[in-house]
C-alpha cells in the first residue's frame, strides 16, 4: 500500500495524484528554456526516483511530495541563465510600494528579496530596507546597492533578531518555493509589527498556468505548491491577519499564445501527445481573448497578490 501523502497546507492525508515527471524529464523541460542544471543543482533533488503533484481531497491544495526545495547552487544557475530572474519590477511591487506610502510605513522587510529591486523602490520612497535571501549571490548584489541583506531564513532571523518587527514585511514569489508554507507565513507575520502590513504573491494556480501545466518552473524544486486565493484566506485567519485586498495580474494575449505554443513543445518534449496545438488554433484563442470573449475562462495572469494587517491587540 503507498504510502499517505500529508497535505502541506490542512495536514489531511486524503489526497489524488495529478502528474509525475522524473527529475530527467523535469531537467529536459529546463534545457527546452536554455537552462542547463549543473551536477550541484540537480542535487536538490536528493536521489528522488519521481515527483508526483498532488491535490488534497480536504481542502483543494495543490502540491508536490517529495518536498524538494531548490539549494543554493540551483538559485544560482536560474540568475545566471534565465534573463531578468528578478524582475526590477511588477505590479506586486507597485501595489506594495503605493501601499507603503498611503500608510507612511517607516521600514521594510522583503523575504526572498533577491538583488534587491524592491528594495531599490522602497529605498527610493524612504523606507529602511532589509531582506532575506538564500540565494549567496543575489545577497551579495543586494548588499553592494547597499541594502541591509542576510543569507538567512525568515524562522532563523526571528531567532536571533528577538522582538524585531517593521511596519512592511513583503515575500513576492517566494512562498510557493518553501517547503512549509505554513510555518513561513507565521514566521513572516511575527516579523510586522502590530498595525503594520504584510503583502505577499504567489504564482496564480487558477490563472494561467491551469493549462501551462509543464512550465518547469511550475515543479521541484523550483515551485513546491500551486496556490488559489482561498488558500491565502485560509492562512490569514489561521494566523490573525486581517486581510486587506486580494488581488491578481491582468492576463495578457502574448502571454496565452506564448502558454498556448509551449505546452505543446514541453509535451513532444516527453513524449507525449498531442505534440502541439495547431497554430490556427492558438492565433484563435489569442484573437479571442483579446476581444475579451473567453476571458471568463482564461481569467488571471501569472501572480496572485495578497495584502494583510496585524491588528493593534
Amino acid at each position: 500500500m503507498a504510502k499517505p501523502v500529508a497535505c502541506l497546507l490542512c495536514r489531511h492525508e486524503r489526497t489524488t495524484a495529478i502528474d509525475s515527471l522524473t527529475p530527467e524529464e523535469i531537467g529536459r523541460l529546463w534545457h527546452y528554456f536554455g537552462v542547463i542544471l549543473g551536477p550541484e543543482a540537480q542535487a536538490s533533488f536528493q536521489g528522488a526516483a519521481r515527483v508526483t503533484q498532488h491535490r488534497c481531497l480536504a481542502c483543494g491544495f495543490e502540491f508536490f511530495d517529495p518536498v524538494l526545495p531548490g539549494n543554493g547552487a540551483f538559485y544560482t544557475d536560474l540568475q545566471t541563465q534565465v534573463a531578468r530572474y528578478y524582475p526590477g519590477d511588477s505590479p506586486s511591487f507597485l501595489h506594495a510600494i503605493d501601499l507603503a506610502v498611503r500608510v507612511g510605513s517607516r521600514d521594510c522587510m522583503d523575504l526572498g528579496c533577491g538583488d534587491g529591486g524592491f528594495l531599490d523602490l522602497a529605498r527610493a520612497k524612504g523606507l529602511e530596507t532589509h531582506g532575506l535571501d538564500l540565494n549567496p549571490k543575489a545577497v551579495a548584489a543586494a548588499q553592494a546597492k547597499g541594502h541591509t541583506v542576510q543569507a538567512s531564513t525568515a524562522e532563523a532571523f526571528a531567532q536571533s533578531h528577538s522582538g524585531r518587527q517593521f511596519s512592511l514585511v513583503t515575500a513576492f514569489e517566494v512562498m510557493e518555493h518553501v517547503p512549509d508554507p505554513v510555518a513561513f507565513f507565521r514566521d513572516a507575520a511575527r516579523l510586522v509589527a502590530p498595525g503594520g502590513h504584510l503583502v505577499i504573491s504567489v504564482p496564480h494556480g487558477q490563472g494561467l498556468y491551469r493549462w501551462w501545466t509543464l512550465e518547469p518552473c511550475q515543479w521541484p524544486p523550483h515551485h513546491i505548491t500551486h496556490w488559489r486565493r482561498s488558500d491565502l484566506e485560509h492562512l490569514g485567519e489561521q494566523h490573525q491577519m486581517q486581510p486587506v485586498w486580494f488581488g491578481a495580474d491582468p492576463l495578457r494575449g502574448v502571454q496565452v499564445r506564448l502558454s498556448l505554443q509551449t505546452q505543446g513543445d514541453l509535451e513532444h518534449v516527453l513524449g507525449r501527445r498531442p505534440a502541439k496545438p495547431g497554430r490556427f488554433w492558438t492565433e484563435l484563442m489569442t484573437f479571442l481573448y483579446r476581444l475579451g470573449l473567453c476571458r471568463h475562462y482564461l481569467c488571471w495572469g501569472t501572480s496572485l497578490h495578497a495584502h494583510y494587517r496585524k491588528p493593534l491587540g
